[in-house]
Formats: C-alpha cells, sequence, structure tokens
C-alpha cells in the first residue's frame, strides 16, 4: 500500500511499515536532524525524502491546496507529538499547543480519504482531561470528510476508528512502552481478514470502546525462547529490506508465543565504555553522572529483565530522560537505545548527542511498528477492493 506519512521524525514507524511490504510516498518532520536521519537511513532505500516543514505553516492552506501537497494514498500514519500528552509531562492538559498537532492529521484525512489510517500516541492520551480527550479525538476522526466534519465538509462515507493500548513488549521489543494505536477503515471499505483482527470489548458507556486486537508475538508467562534475539532479527530484516528482498517472506509471526527479551538480549554485546567502541555506530552519549533514585531516568536497571520506557524528553523543559546503564557506571548510549528500540545498528543517527536520544525516544519501536503494519499487508494480499 502507499503510505503518506506524519511526523515521521528518525522513522521507526516508517521502516517497520517498509518492512511489512508497504511503500511510503511522502513523509513530513519539522526537525532538521531528524530528516536528515531519516533520508539518510530510509529515504535513499525507498525512493522518496521527507520533506522538513512546520506542518501548520505547510497545511494553512485551503482544501484544493492541501489536496495538491498530499499525494494521493492508502493509508496515511502518524504518531502526532505527544510531549503534552504523556504522563512524564505533570503539566499536561488541552491547553497545550502541541496537543492540537492531531489536527494537522485530521487535514489530511479530511482531504485525501485514504481507505486507511493509523495513528500512535502515548498512554496518556487516555485519561487526559478526565478522559475527556481521546473520545473528542475518535468523533473528530469518524467525521472526516463527511457533512459533519470539523475541517472541510464533504460528503465523504466516514470511518470506523478503533483502538487499543498495545506494549512493545507483547512484540519482541526490549523495553515496557504502552501505546495508544488508533485505527482508521473507511465506512465503504470490505474488511476481509481484517475482521479478525478487531474484536468489541466495550469500557464503558462514556469512553470509545477498545477494539482494536494485533495478536502479540511474546509473553512473559512463556518458556519457548525466540530463535533470534530482537537485534539479530532487526539486522537481518534492514539489510534484507535494502537490497529489495521482501522482510515479510522471512519474518511473519509464527502463532508461536516466544518469551519476552531483556536488557541482556538487547545490549550485552555493547562494550561497556565508550571508549572500547570500534564497531557500533553512535555508541557515544550522555556524560551525567548516575545518581540511582526512584524517579524516572535515574532507576536501576537490570540486564535481566525488560527496559525502561525510553523517552525523547523529560518533562517538557529539559533534556531527554536516560536510564543508567544495567552495571549503573553510566547513561545507556545513544546505539543503546537505538537497540532498545530496535533500530538497526546500521541506523545512523544524525545531529547532536541530545538530537539523537531525542529522536530516538520519540519514535515508534521498529518491530512494534512492523507488527501493527502486517495487518493491513494481510488485507492487501487478500485482493479486497478499495
Amino acid at each position: 500500500m502507499k503510505i503518506v506519512s506524519y511526523f515521521a521524525g528518525a522513522g521507526g514507524m516508517d521502516l517497520g511499515f517498509c518492512f511489512a511490504g508497504h511503500d511510503i510516498i511522502w513523509a513530513n518532520d519539522f526537525d532538521q536532524a531528524a530528516v536528515k536521519t531519516y533520508n539518510n537511513n530510509i529515504g535513499i532505500y525507498s525512493k522518496h525524502e521527507a520533506v522538513c516543514f512546520d506542518i501548520v505553516e505547510l497545511l494553512d492552506k485551503p482544501k484544493e491546496q492541501i489536496d495538491k501537497i498530499i499525494p494521493d494514498c492508502d493509508v496515511i500514519i502518524g504518531g502526532f507529538p505527544c510531549q503534552g500528552f504523556t504522563i512524564a509531562n505533570l503539566n499536561r492538559s488541552m491547553a497545550d499547543d502541541r496537543n492540537f498537532l492531531y489536527i494537522q492529521l485530521l487535514k489530511g484525512i479530511s482531504v485525501k480519504q485514504p481507505p486507511f489510517f493509523l495513528l500512535e500516541n502515548v498512554k496518556g492520551l487516555e485519561n487526559i482531561d478526565n478522559g475527556q480527550v481521546l473520545p473528542m479525538i475518535i468523533k473528530d476522526l469518524e467525521n472526516a470528510g463527511t457533512v459533519n466534519s470539523k475541517l472541510f465538509p464533504s460528503n465523504g462515507p466516514g470511518y470506523r476508528v478503533v483502538y487499543n493500548v498495545l506494549n512493545a513488549y507483547d512484540f519482541g521489543v526490549p523495553q515496557n512502552r504502552e501505546r495508544v494505536i488508533i485505527l482508521g477503515i473507511r465506512n465503504d471499505i470490505e474488511l476481509g481478514s481484517l475482521e479478525n483482527h478487531i474484536l468489541e470489548t466495550p469500557i464503558s458507556k462514556n469512553k470509545p470502546s477498545k477494539k482494536l486486537f494485533i495478536k502479540p508475538t511474546h509473553n512473559e508467562m512463556s518458556k519457548t525462547k525466540d530463535p533470534e534475539l530482537p537485534k539479530d532479527k532487526i539486522n537481518k530484516m534492514y539489510s534484507n529490506w535494502k537490497q529489495s528482498i521482501k522482510v515479510k517472506e522471512y519474518y511473519k509471526p509464527s502463532g508461536t508465543l516466544y518469551s519476552t527479551t531483556t536488557l541482556r538480549d538487547a545490549i550485552g554485546d555493547i562494550p561497556w565504555n565508550y571508549d572500547d567502541n570500534t564497531t557500533f555506530h553512535n555508541h557515544c552519549g550522555s556524560k551525567c553522572k548516575v545518581k540511582i533514585a526512584n524517579h524516572i531516568g535515574n532507576r536501576a536497571t537490570h540486564w535481566d529483565r525488560r527496559g525502561p520506557t525510553i523517552m525523547g524528553r523529560g518533562s517538557g523543559t529539559g533534556g531527554p530522560l536516560l536510564p543508567p546503564h544495567p552495571e549503573q557506571h553510566r547513561r545507556l548510549s545513544i546505539r543503546e537505545v537505538a537497540r532498545i528500540q530496535t533500530f538497526p545498528d546500521e541506523f545512523i543517527f544524525h545531529g547532536t548527542n541530545s538530537e539523537c536520544y531525542r529522536q530516538i525516544g520519540n519514535a515508534v519501536p521498529v518491530l512494534l511498528a512492523y507488527n501493527i503494519a502486517l495487518i493491513l499487508t494481510e488485507r492487501e494480499e487478500c485482493g479486497l477492493p478499495y
């Protein structure tokens, strides 16, 4: 399927969709360092380049001009900026301007009317402003392009919108990372096998239902070890994709639930000290001293446990919150947090240390994105019409 990507950042979501067999035809972000990272690791292989613009300025135009800027596509994807929503921001509220960037996604969906859209955000989106924000967003998305559309009303069929909170840990990613995943399906689209991934599990009368189901690949209760470590899996996927080898033919979820992965699985082979590095790109990083304490960014990590959530920023005012290395002698390096986010080793990040950490922390883990993208790949392979 042809994909338009909003807020692409360094490209974690996009790379997962590429591995699942989709084609990114347009991508945007306003961060110059992130766009450089994206284009040097994804753009040069996928025959498109991300454009570096402030999306608010880019789409501050009439409907007809937006229609020309954004190409026709099958899916619009986007992890709209989440600093205002995240639980790490103690002052979060809808008064935060960043929380209205989803309006830019709504513009694209309302104008282009793609068969599908797939959006990502932090778990905190569920309960911000006493749980009133997510139902508002879902209602806007359901009405996109219809006579009741918040933007550019027209005679479109509207969307069926389902969501759930997925933990990347359940898909082989070695960290605890819960994210809201929202899937929109245009009402005139035949679901086919996609119906198998949508289950109705109502929460309450006042909140939208969690209906999206994507079968996990890993479970902490399982005793069956995954035959490949996440780093080896993702490196092979990236190598194959760069050579135009179909990744999804190599790695499809087997139906077996494997045991979940650990920090040892993710970074156990990376030198403990920056100065010992002769092999790994971006194995450098913060000189900030480690002080173990019971708050985010300073809690001890352990080799044989999952990693903590890798964050792009702190409370909205500081730099990235960097967990300590399991040996507690330094903070995790750029390459180590990239490994924990399941980026390939040959995926090189550009910018200052702080910019690189931010790009990685703001990204969707590649393995999570891949497993999500497969549900649309399965539908496409059924040959169902749009």
